[in-house]
């Protein structure tokens, strides 16, 4: 598989790129009012969403697209307050990737 550009991600129709990574959209109802959405690879390899439902439309859009940039590594443009991204490092701690910290290159 080619490695996307940023400006694939950002402006291919949502659906295709879904669909272009095989990329399964699973509906997870989260008691916890931030939650804006969690990717996970599967044992398979392939990777799966997990969005909250019933959320606005520009929201999923401005998560996965950030997604899909942190799980293909991809640079993408910092995400708008009050949106962060973070991943887990080895040892399991969340670090923020989105909006990149002060000071990171």
């Amino acid at each position: 598989m080619q490695q996307p550009t940023v400006d694939h991600l950002m402006d291919a129709p949502l659906g295709d790129l879904l669909a272009e990574f095989g990329i399964e959209v699973i509906d997870y109802p989260s008691p916890e009012r931030d939650f804006t959405g969690a990717a996970a690879i599967r044992g398979d390899g392939s990777l799966a969403f997990y969005l909250p439902p019933n959320r606005p439309t520009a929201e999923r859009e401005i998560v996965v697209r950030s997604m899909l940039g942190q799980s293909f590594a991809v640079e993408m443009p910092d995400l708008p307050d009050p949106y962060q991204l973070s991943a887990f490092d080895t040892d399991g701690n969340p670090v923020l990737v989105n909006p990149r910290p002060v000071g990171a290159a």
